[in-house]
């Protein structure tokens, strides 16, 4: 038989991986659906279902046992495929199997207008607004600040973290005016080009100066320097600016009393339960949020319960794709989703496959309004409008999706054509614990543990053995014949190790690897960081392989660095002891790990 890999058009398909990375929802709608984290492209996984259509035969059993954001069996779908999906995370699973069964775009819009109708005074009671010219607009975004007594004297402080706090117009839009700030914490009107003074105390202020660097507070009435996590237990959040729309216009100022008194008042009756030490939840805790309803104003969640109430009124065909897209505007948690001032807009509480930590947060008007609001319903309803559309022009869908850890799959022996899936990348993404807030008002299982996932900067067998249970439930349900494929990157050789380990010990044996383009690297998150650009893909088989394995891989810096690890990748099955310390010191020397 031939290698699945072996006619990929590598150049052709990292092209169209670039342009997919670049727009996602346009490429893939269904990703628009529910967030999740670290997703790959259709454009690489839907060329691997067609090159192993051939070789496999014209229609598959496809199992993917870490489907996650769900582009693996988004792609088999599309081709009429039949497909196994399945992710031990509870949101994930959930998540896909209602983008897997949206109705048609008819059914949810007018579901749409009759939630918006439902809480249509609810959401003007909250956001209802007027701009400085007297016009009708919304409330768009609410920016708070944390105050905070220093722990010396006891002089409360608004921790800014710059002291231009935001421009008034896009930076790529020109204009030079912003709102500034200066040690104290008062806000006044300025320019970012130019150093001003406070209006209110009259302390010069150079507009890059940065108030908090490192995380650390410096008091300005006695001088005391302090981490930030020192001043928790202190710590209130006050309304600092909102943005107002009216149309397509859009304004930024400071709140009049009616706005003010727009954000109080509300009442929330959920508990969304306590935040759990981890990885990732440890900045949380450090920082004085002991529960996941700390995180929302109390208006963001007030209005948010309330969406969830009026869904349980629609038609159960629709209940599940409304429901899910009002879950999934809690990822912009007021008191953590960050401010970008130089492009006015807001990034997610978990921007950055990360939770988090701000002083200057951002509340959503959860609907949205025409002009402004990422992560909002009013764009959550396009999106599913648009994944159902996507829907409609594919072959009858032929997928079902499992909840559990892959280690056990429930499938027959020898009843799956082609594993394809893209699991886990060692340490780089805590998935549970970032899964965790949207769980909670999901009413999902908040458990942690079972993971594939390995704990950063420690050592542990916890991944290889996880791995190793579910690859070796891979080449239980795989026919003879059959394929194991995957996508791999990162720079740890600790990773590499345990996979490759774990395919060993499950009993693949290599068949060929070839790199593609996989991260879009203009991304905000990954700019100025030493990142992988290129997925290995490896194709293996179960048992043993008549042939030497093919390798396809780039020139250059990173391309260098993969043939050391495809040189060990092609030994699989005979990995002797000793080869993870050559391993790590053939990586440790090479020039994409000492590149900056």
């Amino acid at each position: 038989m031939s290698s699945i890999l072996a006619g990929l058009d590598i150049d052709a398909v990292s092209e169209a991986a670039r342009r997919e990375t670049r727009n996602r929802e346009v490429h893939l709608p269904p990703t628009g659906v529910y967030r999740w984290w670290a997703r790959r492209t259709e454009a690489v996984f839907g060329e691997l279902l067609d090159r192993a259509s051939p070789v496999l035969g014209a229609s598959l059993e496809v199992l993917d046992p870490f489907a996650g954001g769900g582009v693996i069996p988004f792609a088999a779908v599309r081709r009429g495929h039949r497909v196994r999906a399945q992710d031990l995370d509870p949101w994930a699973a959930h998540g896909l199997e209602v983008a897997l069964g949206l109705p048609g775009r008819s059914a949810l819009e007018r579901a749409a207008q009759a939630l918006e109708r439902a809480t249509a005074p609810l959401i003007a009671r909250g956001w209802r607004t007027r701009l400085e010219d007297g016009a009708e607009g919304w409330i768009a975004h609410t920016l708070r600040v944390a105050v905070a007594d220093c722990t010396g004297c006891g002089a409360p402080q608004a921790l800014f973290p710059h002291a231009t706090v935001s421009a008034l117009r896009r930076k790529d839009r020109g204009g030079n005016e912003a709102w500034l700030c200066c040690s104290r914490g008062h806000l006044f009107r300025g320019r970012h080009d130019l150093a001003g003074r406070c209006v209110e105390c009259g302390d010069r202020v150079e507009p890059r100066a940065a108030w908090l660097p490192r995380r650390r507070a410096s008091c300005p009435e006695c001088g005391r320097v302090e981490p930030l996590s020192d001043r928790a237990g202190t710590w209130r959040w006050q309304i600092a600016l909102v943005e107002r729309t009216a149309g397509r216009r859009r304004e930024l100022g400071q709140p009049t009393p009616r706005e003010l008194e727009q954000a109080t008042g509300w009442e929330p009756a959920r508990g969304l339960g306590v935040i759990p030490e981890g990885q990732e939840t440890r900045v949380l805790l450090r920082h004085g949020f002991q529960r996941w309803e700390d995180l929302y104003p109390a208006r963001q969640r007030a209005v948010t319960e309330a969406l969830l109430e009026a869904t349980g009124e629609l038609d159960e065909a629709v209940r599940p794709a409304l429901r899910l897209a009002v879950l999934g505007t809690t990822e912009m948690a007021g008191h953590l989703s960050r401010w970008d001032r130089w492009y006015l807009k807001s990034y997610e509480a978990m921007a950055g496959h990360r939770f988090n930590l701000t002083t200057l947060a951002v509340e959503p008007n959860v609907w949205g309004t025409p002009a402004a609001g990422r992560g909002t319903l009013i764009r959550r309803l396009r999106l599913l409008a648009r994944a159902a559309d996507w829907l409609r022009d594919c072959p009858p869908v032929r997928a079902q999706v499992r909840r559990g850890t892959s280690e056990r799959t429930g499938l027959d022996d020898g009843s799956v054509d082609l594993v394809l899936t893209d699991p886990p990348y060692h340490d780089d993404v805590q998935y549970a614990e970032l899964s965790l807030p949207l769980r909670a008002w999901a009413g999902l299982a908040t458990s942690v543990g079972g993971e594939a996932v390995a704990a950063p900067g420690r050592r542990s067998d916890t991944y290889r053995r996880t791995m190793t249970g579910i690859l070796a439930e891979a080449r239980r349900v795989l026919r003879d014949g059959g394929r194991l494929v995957l996508s791999y990157a990162n720079r740890d050789p600790e990773a590499w190790g345990d996979l490759f380990d774990a395919l060993q010990d499950a009993g693949f044996a290599p068949v060929g690897c070839a790199a593609v383009h996989s991260e879009n690297e203009r991304d905000q998150v990954k700019r100025g960081i030493r990142s992988c650009t290129q997925d290995l893909l490896l194709e293996l088989a179960p048992g043993r392989w008549a042939g030497p394995p093919q390798v396809r891989l780039p020139e250059g810096v990173e391309g260098a660095f993969l043939r050391i690890v495809a040189d060990r990748f092609v030994r699989i099955g005979r990995l002797e002891p000793g080869w993870r310390d050559d391993l790590a010191a053939e990586l440790g020397s090479s020039a994409f790990l000492a590149r900056r």
